[in-house]
């Protein structure tokens, strides 16, 4: 009885020595970004671009576009942490950091460490990337710089997120903290000189997901299942087969058209 007693004023002292520090929106935002970029990678890499599975991929990826505009918008307006000037970003404490994560135990920071800060931006920047060649390669753009380029950030943002996990746990592992946790219910240990935030701005997250349904929603109903397009503010974007023919005709035009000119 004495030792239960004990084993919960523990977990309440270290409850009590806890502050919240991300809000809502941020944390919404965390966890829709994986899950969402999971779904597209693992449809990418499993389905055929031919299949009608296939447009889940693209309705995906473009509604991680969506949230990313609204996280970058967020970055700015934001609660204390989730705003881009609290992010650590300078090179000299991201490499003073990742010594002292070898060496000893790191600096604890309140918001984003100087690792964590660095894969947002990795994640975020191929992110918009991956939104922007996507759209160009289903859009009529049939260059094979695109389709490589999506290639390629797909791969860099799969390898930013891997090392992120790997350092979440190498960090828990390392000072015991749960900072895995921090992204559930928000709440990080104190620390003296720095202060949490006060609001977590929970009505923002739900017009968050609000905003996001509606989004999702609006590219399901102009979505044609026949012909295997997604109509974007009126630009036809084109997916699997079609796509490909549209692209070959494009290219045999203008083969033709240099063969023309050589006569």
């Amino acid at each position: 009885m004495q030792k239960s007693t004990i084993t919960l004023w523990s977990a309440a002292m270290k409850e009590h020595n806890k502050t919240t520090v991300y809000d809502w929106p941020t944390r919404i935002f965390h966890w829709l970004f994986a899950l969402l970029f999971v779904v597209a990678y693992v449809i990418a890499e499993t389905v055929s671009d031919e299949s009608s599975l296939f447009s889940l991929h693209i309705m995906t990826g473009l509604t991680i576009g969506f949230i990313l505009i609204l996280r970058i918008i967020w970055g700015f307006v934001g609660t204390t942490y989730a705003r881009f000037s609290s992010f650590k970003l300078n090179p000299v404490e991201l490499l003073q950091y990742l010594k002292d994560a070898v060496v000893t135990k790191t600096k604890n920071y309140l918001g984003h460490n100087p690792a964590s800060s660095y894969a947002a931006v990795v994640m975020f920047v191929c992110a918009a990337g991956l939104a922007i060649t996507g759209v160009m390669m289903t859009g009529g753009g049939g260059s094979d710089f695109y389709e490589e380029t999506h290639e390629l950030l797909a791969n860099i943002f799969l390898i930013a997120v891997i090392a992120h996990v790997g350092g979440i746990i190498f960090h828990h592992v390392k000072h015991r903290d749960s900072l895995w946790s921090s992204m559930l219910d928000g709440k990080k240990k104190a620390l003296p000189e720095k202060m949490g935030i006060t609001n977590s701005k929970r009505w923002a997250g739900i017009l968050f997901l609000i905003l996001t349904f509606t989004w999702t929603g609006y590219l399901y109903s102009t979505y044609d299942s026949t012909n295997q397009t997604i109509n974007l503010f009126g630009q036809e974007l084109t997916i699997g087969e079609a796509e490909h023919e549209e692209h070959e005709s494009a290219y045999e035009g203008e083969s033709h058209e240099e063969e023309n000119d050589d006569d």
